[in-house]
């Protein structure tokens, strides 16, 4: 015989899976459990608790559209009439509501929902419920840490987001929009850093906090005085952090997100369990930065073999080129030596600079005598147009007249002007 815990309770006495644990379960999962096992939708269970609470919402009020595992008032009220409701006490360890006082919203909730395959494709292998983790509902947690792998946030059958329990009817561990197990998903391995946010945030909601609202400004004071000496500048500048918002912390009321006190644990070496139950008294920082595992790819230069240089065989080479007699530049001496441009500017300068000079000297040499060549042929075709019995002639007239190789020159227009010129002014 079943025997009943709460026998006078008006809705089942539901135990939440995973309490003082990091699986714990969210307010949310706790919701579609509990009307599951009065065999109704979750909608109308929610429909029912607001009627019998005498709390009037709009008429298209869905309970989806709530994060009821949020730290909001409207989280903590609905932890206390479910813990009403069902007999079932510190329901609101099941939402962030414990930690409103100690972390500010901004980057705490996900873009879109999140799971991990593996754990409920586990829970199905043992025979238990799924259920949906509070973790998951918190912004930097991107990997299970028992599973070693990234959270899902895609439907492995069709592919759409946000259907974890976004709908009126829902089973956890199943999609809303298809209804395929969403434990059948192809996971990836997580990295260390990933993995060591995922144990930080575990520890965190295994324990209730000890720090209440009147010592967050003492515990922020105790962290800069062990980290920076109890200087704001220096903490905000070596942390990361503005120093107008650790102002905002210790005078105005405000409070370091989850992803500033996870960067305060990281190099503080301490766990955001230990900050949050005030356990600072003999905390001290750790002698060497710490630094995360990753694991990096090969380097593509693995195998090279460093290489002696003859340095003075180099330079003797570059003044035999000086000797050349067309000259050459100092990328292509570079590659006949076997050595970058950079490397003989620095260990072989007044050749390179030699080489690359008399390069410059050759093409500007070049470069003028092509021009002089080319103004030469215009004032043939010039006087021979006049010769001809034309008095006047246009630019676009001898260009026309000019062959190809000396219609594509670069500012042939400007030559012809410059001829023109010569001639008439």
């Amino acid at each position: 015989m079943t025997t009943m815990h709460h026998p006078r309770s008006t809705l089942h006495a539901l135990t939440p899976m995973g309490l003082d644990t990091p699986g714990v379960e969210s307010l949310s999962s706790y919701v579609c459990r509990l009307a599951h096992s009065h065999g109704m939708t979750s909608q109308k269970l929610v429909d029912w608790v607001l009627a019998h609470f005498e709390h009037t919402v709009c008429e298209k009020y869905g309970w989806h559209q709530r994060n009821l595992s949020s730290m909001s008032a409207e989280s903590e009220q609905w932890a206390a009439w479910l813990s009403e409701l069902t007999g079932v006490p510190a329901l609101d360890r099941l939402t962030l509501a414990p930690y409103r006082h100690l972390l500010g919203t901004p980057g705490l909730a996900p873009r879109s929902d999140r799971w991990c395959s593996c754990c409920f494709a586990e829970d199905k292998q043992r025979g238990e419920v799924p259920y949906l983790r509070l973790a998951w509902d918190i912004a930097p947690v991107e990997a299970c840490l028992r599973h070693k792998v990234y959270l899902t946030s895609v439907c492995p059958h069709c592919q759409r987001s946000n259907v974890r329990n976004r709908a009126a009817i829902v089973v956890p561990g199943y999609c809303t929009a298809c209804g395929g197990f969403l434990g059948d998903g192809v996971t990836e391995s997580a990295i260390p850093e990933s993995l060591w946010m995922a144990r930080q945030v575990g520890k965190m909601l295994a324990h209730r906090p000890q720090v209440g609202t009147e010592g967050v400004v003492p515990l922020l004071e105790t962290v800069i005085a062990c980290m920076a000496e109890g200087k704001i500048a220096t903490f905000a500048s070596r942390y990361g952090f503005s120093k107008s918002g650790v102002w905002h912390w210790l005078r105005k009321g405000g409070l370091p997100g989850i992803k500033a006190w996870l960067t305060i644990a990281l190099h503080g070496g301490i766990g955001l369990d230990q900050l949050f139950a005030g356990e600072v008294e003999n905390w001290e920082m750790p002698h060497q930065p710490l630094q995360l595992s990753i694991a990096l790819p090969e380097s593509p230069r693995a195998g090279i073999q460093s290489r002696e240089l003859d340095w003075e065989g180099i330079r003797a080479s570059l003044r035999e080129m000086l000797a050349l007699p067309t000259p050459i530049s100092i990328n292509e001496a570079g590659e006949r030596v076997g050595v970058g441009r950079k490397h003989l500017y620095l260990r072989a300068n007044a050749e390179a600079r030699a080489v690359a000079d008399r390069h410059r000297r050759h093409r500007a040499a070049t470069k003028q005598q092509r021009d002089d060549q080319l103004r030469a042929k215009i004032e043939a075709l010039l006087d021979e147009r006049l010769a001809a019995g034309y008095e006047g002639i246009s630019a676009r007239d001898i260009w026309a007249q000019l062959d190809a190789e000396a219609q594509s020159v670069c500012g042939i227009f400007n030559h012809i002007s410059a001829v023109l010129s010569s001639r008439y002014c």
